[in-house]
């Protein structure tokens, strides 16, 4: 699985260098751009809702390139590609640790699952328990660290597709929440006359 993984990343990494997609890839950026700076992961709720949303986008935009993609929404993959399951991570700080599997009391899990990881100022990175990169168990998961994404690519290039991926903004003040937005979007659905004059005093 794993060889066909990277094979698959390799042709993701060519089809969006080509000049005809483009737009497509400007499209992404755009959307990645406005769903960081909206829905602000300091948040917890917006943490696994922006994960989703991000799967999501990268779905789409693999389909617009011409290639089979399916949402699994699955505990330990998140996109089929071409048949071959994916992990899909992020880190929008470009520092600290990235969690890979999350852990209940004294379980013990291994991470198998080749990875996209989106970072932040870097791109999108693929890597796989098959490259050596060191992993740690916290209390509560399987992390790696960034660093250690940063320092494969920056020795693999081929490893890295280089799309601008922002930084989270520091301002919490303008931070949106999607359970808040959800709720708006329901009201306007349903033509409320009453609740949704209220919801700008929350």
């Amino acid at each position: 699985m794993v060889e066909k993984a990277r094979l698959i990343f390799q042709e993701i990494k060519r089809q969006i260098a080509k000049e005809i997609f483009k737009p497509n890839l400007l499209e992404l950026e755009k959307a990645v751009e406005k769903l960081i700076g909206e829905y602000d992961t300091a948040n917890w709720e917006n943490r696994f809702v922006v994960g989703s949303a991000l799967e999501i986008l990268f779905c789409a935009f693999l389909k617009s390139l011409g290639f089979e993609c399916k949402w699994l929404k699955e505990a330990r993959y998140d996109l089929a590609i071409e048949g071959i399951n994916f992990s899909l991570k992020s880190n929008f700080t470009g520092k600290g640790d990235i969690r890979l599997i999350n852990i209940l009391g004294d379980e013990k899990v291994v991470w198998q699952e080749p990875t996209l990881f989106f970072i932040s100022e870097i791109g999108i990175c693929y890597a796989d328990p098959q490259m050596g990169i060191a992993t740690k168990h916290t209390n509560d998961a399987l992390v790696v660290e960034t660093k250690e994404i940063k320092k494969m690519v920056e020795n693999n290039e081929e490893w890295v597709i280089p799309i601008h991926i922002p930084t989270k903004p520091k301002d919490s003040k303008k931070i949106k929440t999607a359970s808040y937005d959800v709720a708006k979007s329901i009201l306007e659905e349903i033509n409320s006359q009453h609740l949704k004059k209220y919801l700008i005093s929350l």
